[in-house]
């Protein structure tokens, strides 16, 4: 048992580019949650949760992982990344409600700003 697992959902690839660096950098695992959702946590101490955000709020597919493994992640280390338009305290604030909606005590502070998507 030990490593480190990064699980994330990006839509316009600023999540995504974040999170190969971290999985680079750190030497863990790394999957995307548009590609698997059938992910055995049992192996990792660590778990990285990695989400963007839309209309204020963490994408979906990131919100339903979670909620379907809230129980394994209370005997683990966890991590959460926030990749948003806003930055300074108003990105912090986003990033601590969405800690808090997902009951992780320990939450990242990013403040990289995603580029604007016209769609």
């Amino acid at each position: 048992m030990g490593g480190t697992v990064i699980i994330y959902s990006s839509f316009a690839g600023k999540t995504r580019k974040i999170a190969k660096y971290l999985a680079e950098k750190l030497g863990a695992d790394i999957f995307d949650l548009k590609l698997q959702t059938n992910i055995d946590l049992s192996t990792y101490d660590r778990i990285i949760i990695g989400t963007g955000v839309h209309a204020g709020n963490p994408y979906g597919r990131v919100t339903r992982f979670v909620e379907d493994h809230e129980d394994i992640f209370l005997d683990k280390e966890v991590v959460l990344f926030v990749s948003c338009m806003y930055s300074g305290e108003r990105a912090e604030k986003q990033c601590s409600e969405i800690a808090k909606e997902y009951h992780i005590n320990n939450a990242v502070f990013f403040s990289i700003r995603g580029e604007k998507n016209e769609a």
